[in-house]
């Protein structure tokens, strides 16, 4: 009996089909879900962890992250407000008051401490601001993207404003992002699954991006610096300006970049031009208001 079971499973497993007692749980789901799970769990991700999840109706999918968009986010009128007297003064107050750990990090990562603080100023207020989105619907939403349904119903929007638009270009958008925001999602259930906390009351940005710093999930696992559990590190200070550090130095950077290396390298940070102009521009001003003290 034992060895037919496990031919049954190997049968199951081997055709894609989900053993019953699976396919009766991915029942359950909402429709849109289904694939979604049945995916996770044969990653290595447990059912019994997932199910509930997605049952939830806080993970329900977002109707604006399953749009796909043509056009770019990332513009210089975005950052303007972060070179403002206030943001700067802001900044300094920042350096001044976390001067030691920053100094610390400094030496430790051959990373400007100015540098560091004009990336906490832009990703999240230094805390203030670490995302209004549940991360799991964000991420699970994107990952939808290049469901038929969604890609049909795109197309269709696309196409009454630009019909020159092919539908092979929205398929190929559909699926790079689709592919990225379900290994970031996997990611981060792999995180939260041992953590003493509720996974549905995570925020982050609409990329999904956590904490003080705005890591990706990936980039949490392989980068962040953290005294204790996740929960805590999306809120401290010491972490947040010691996982940056960590993450530039990995990607290359070393005291003494010119400006044109440095915005190089902000580029794994965020692929943005402006983002690079910006966090380069804030550094120069605290350095230069600390040369005039």
């Amino acid at each position: 009996m034992k060895a037919l079971c496990i031919l049954l499973a190997f049968l199951l497993g081997g055709t894609g089909i989900a053993p019953p007692g699976l396919a009766e749980d991915l029942q359950r789901l909402p429709p849109h879900y289904r694939d979604l799970v049945d995916r996770l769990i044969k990653d290595g991700l447990e059912k019994d962890f997932l199910i509930p999840l997605f049952l939830d109706p806080r993970a329900e999918p977002i109707p604006n992250r399953l749009t796909i968009s043509l056009m770019t986010r990332e513009v210089p009128e975005l950052y303007t407000r972060f070179l403002s007297f206030e943001s700067i003064l802001l900044a300094k107050g920042f350096l001044l008051e976390h001067r030691r750990t920053l100094n610390e990090m400094e030496r430790t990562f051959g990373v400007e401490k100015e540098i560091a603080v004009a990336i906490l100023l832009v990703e999240s207020r230094f805390g203030e601001n670490i995302g209004r989105h549940r991360v799991i619907p964000t991420l699970a939403s994107l990952a939808l993207l290049d469901s038929p349904e969604n890609l049909a119903r795109n197309f269709s929007d696309i196409w009454l404003e630009n019909p020159e638009v092919p539908y092979s270009w929205i398929e190929f958008l559909a699926s790079r992002r689709a592919r990225w925001a379900y290994q970031e999602l996997k990611k981060f259930l792999e995180i939260v699954r041992s953590e003493a906390i509720d996974p549905l009351e995570i925020y982050g940005s609409i990329a999904g991006a956590l904490g003080m710093p705005q890591f990706i999930p990936s980039s949490y696992l392989a980068y962040a610096v953290k005294r204790n559990s996740f929960k805590e590190w999306l809120y401290d200070v010491d972490s947040a300006i010691f996982s940056i550090g960590n993450f530039l130095k990995s990607h290359g950077w070393r005291m003494g970049l010119s400006t044109a290396q440095q915005k190089k390298l902000l580029w794994h940070y965020n692929r943005s031009e402006p983002y690079g102009e910006t966090i380069v521009e804030i550094a120069r001003r605290l350095m230069k208001s600390t040369k005039e003290r």
